[in-house]
This record gives structure tokens, C-alpha cells and sequence, in this order.
């Protein structure tokens, strides 16, 4: 099945789920150049943040543009993996600084929102596939798992310095958006074998008002 059988389905989700586009303070950034701009521009289209808070995260960007230059002139003109790693960690630091535990969720969200709905997608895909499922339960499935995807990676990143708190908040979201498909569909899924579990059967006057 292909993701273009739906798009009314994908609309309505970057709708409902989505972020929203977000401004830049043209003005509190004019002092900055063109490309530090550009890369700032990158973090508030994902979150809405004070004219303040977009200089900080301008001045966080100028210094990881810097440390770029050095870890590559370094390494012979090459970004090895520690120094890729390295770059990742100085941004997540730095916009952990800058920003609030709810501006954090919003941003993250943001930035791997189309990556979990693809996963969510092709999750939905391979039970419908192999369940033969209506798609109103491909839908129900796709949700659940488009929201599990995109919370699961935003509290990997934001609670990456506490991964008690970390596993404890995946696996409560897991089990409440398994159990929405439930609610809705009257299926049973297991994503980690991909079974499926029928809990009643189908019931087509349970459509009609009586």
C-alpha cells in the first residue's frame, strides 16, 4: 500500500499532530551574519521563542560554527564520526540552556515529526498487509504509533540525562496509545512480534443508530 492512498489521513495529522510554522526576529538577529541566520532560523521554525531567547541561540550556533571549523581543520579536512558526535552534543547542551523543558518537547518535536510518520506509516502498512485491516484500523494504528515514534524520540533527547525517568515516560506512552488502537478498532496489536489480536468480531449494525 502506498502513503499516497492517504493524504487526506497525512493532512489531517500534520494538522492536528504537527507543529505549526514559527517566526524569526528578523530585527534581534540583523547583527549576525547570513548563514548563522540561516542555521538559527533552522531551531524557531520548530518553536516559538522571545527576540532574547532567538540572540542566545544565534550566539550558541556562532560558537558551534567555530568549533566546526576547528574539529574539521583537525582532522584534515574531514568530520569524523567523534567530531560529529561531539557537534551534537554541544548543540543539545546548548539549547537545553536556552530553552524551557516545554520549548525543548516543542522543538524536538518539530525536527522528527515527518521521521515518525513515516515510521508510523509503515508500521500501519505491514499490519494492514498482513491482517488484511480496514482502513479505519490502518489509521487508528498509524496514529497510535506516529505519536509513540515522535514522543519516544523527543524524551530520548530531552531526558537524555536521566534515562530512569527516560524509560519510565516511553513505556507509559506506549502502553496508553496501544490501548487507544484497542479502544477504536477492537484490535490487539503487539508491534514487537506484529501480531494482532481480534478482541471481538466485527459487528457491521454496531454502525447503525437504532
Amino acid at each position: 500500500m502506498k502513503i499516497s492512498k492517504y493524504p487526506i489521513i497525512i493532512a489531517a495529522l500534520s494538522v492536528f499532530f504537527g507543529v505549526s510554522a514559527q517566526t524569526m526576529d528578523c530585527d534581534a538577529l540583523k547583527d549576525f551574519t547570513p548563514a548563522v541566520q540561516r542555521a538559527t532560523y533552522d531551531v524557531c521554525r520548530y518553536v516559538n521563542l522571545d527576540a532574547a531567547k532567538q540572540r542566545e541561540v544565534a550566539k550558541m550556533v556562532k560558537e558551534e560554527d567555530k568549533m566546526f571549523v576547528k574539529l574539521v581543520n583537525a582532522d584534515g579536512g574531514l568530520l569524523t564520526n567523534k567530531s560529529r558526535n561531539a557537534l551534537d552534543r554541544f548543540h543539545t547542551a546548548g539549547l537545553k540552556k536556552i530553552m524551557s523543558e516545554d520549548e525543548l518537547m516543542q522543538y524536538y518535536r518539530g525536527v522528527y515529526d515527518a521521521e515518525a510518520s513515516a515510521e508510523g506509516v509503515a508500521i500501519a502498512d505491514r499490519f494492514k498487509k498482513k491482517y488484511n485491516l480496514t482502513d479505519q484500523n490502518w489509521k487508528f494504528i498509524h496514529v497510535a504509533f506516529y505519536k509513540i515514534g515522535l514522543d519516544t524520540r523527543v524524551i530520548n533527547k530531552v531526558y537524555a540525562d536521566k534515562p530512569k525517568v527516560a524509560a519510565r515516560k516511553i513505556k507509559e506512552l506506549r502502553e496508553h496509545y496501544i490501548k487507544t488502537i484497542e479502544e477504536k478498532g477492537d484490535i490487539r496489536v503487539n508491534p514487537d512480534d506484529m501480531t494482532l489480536v481480534r478482541v471481538k468480531p466485527f459487528d457491521p449494525n454496531a454502525l447503525h443508530k437504532e
